[in-house]
């Protein structure tokens, strides 16, 4: 309830607006930015809103950590009753036009059933959604996705406008790119744009689902073994055996770009 409670005021509070106008009541200019979270850095953009030592500020960059469940864990019918805690941390600021970069290492053990993302979100307006996740079980490669809730049908439309992109490995740095405008998103692997999808593609039963509300960027590490379809899709339930005791699984986020 805290957490929750100090990320509205946050949201509502403490967001520079940082977005473009698209279709939208998005009047405020983008002001670019470029972090490697250094400690100033990171507290003029970031936000964490996961427990305390969930993450930290490296010379490698933003570490995310992901946490073994306390006691023990069983599986059952293809899920985990307890799930491990991970880091999350959002931006100060939304965009709704320009492009996010993301510098990002999965570091072994690589526990099937872990997701490691770096997305756009959208923040109290609406519950829009462009995704990069990266998913352990699957290290050559990475998926991206977009979500917008339907007023008449708001069950997200899991798979609908997703993709998996390859890539030589998840334990080497990697620049994962979200390029959004009114007319196409664009993602891309160091540079490179590797899928486009237009507003066109996204009509679903005569509902618009491409993003047009502020979103703000949220970077996280999570265990995804529970429910079970999430757990199927992720290649889990996590098998905890792989994690030394005392140990953590353990993403790296080397720098963030946002450019307008």
């Amino acid at each position: 309830m805290y957490i929750t409670t100090l990320l509205v005021l946050i949201l509502v509070f403490g967001v520079t607006l940082c977005h473009t106008s698209q279709d939208i009541a998005c009047s405020a200019q983008c002001h670019p930015f470029r972090s490697t979270f250094d400690a100033s850095s990171f507290n003029s953009h970031f936000v964490p809103i996961s427990p305390e030592g969930s993450y930290a500020l490296t010379n490698n960059g933003l570490e995310m950590y992901l946490y073994k469940p306390n006691g023990r864990v069983t599986t059952s019918a293809g899920v985990n009753d307890e799930t491990g805690e991970g880091a999350t941390i959002n931006s100060t600021c939304t965009l709704c036009s320009g492009s996010v970069t993301y510098e990002i290492q999965v570091l072994p053990p690589l526990c099937a059933g872990v997701v490691v993302a770096g997305i756009l979100i959208g923040d109290w307006e609406s519950d829009d959604e462009i995704d990069i996740e990266i998913l352990t079980a699957r290290p050559n490669s990475w998926q991206t996705n977009v979500f917008v809730t339907d007023p008449q049908n708001p069950d997200p439309q899991y798979g609908v406008w997703s993709s998996k992109e390859e890539v030589q490995s998840i334990t080497d740095f990697h620049s994962y790119t979200i390029d959004v405008n009114p007319q196409r998103i664009n993602w891309s692997l160091d540079g490179e744009v590797v899928r486009t999808l237009a507003r066109g593609e996204c009509n679903k039963n005569g509902f618009d689902r491409y993003p047009t509300h502020p979103m703000r960027l949220q970077m996280g590490i999570w265990d995804a073994s529970n429910p079970a379809g999430t757990a199927k899709w992720a290649g889990g339930p996590v098998d905890w055996s792989c994690v030394p005791d005392g140990g953590r699984i353990t993403a790296v986020v080397k720098s963030v770009t946002v450019q307008c």
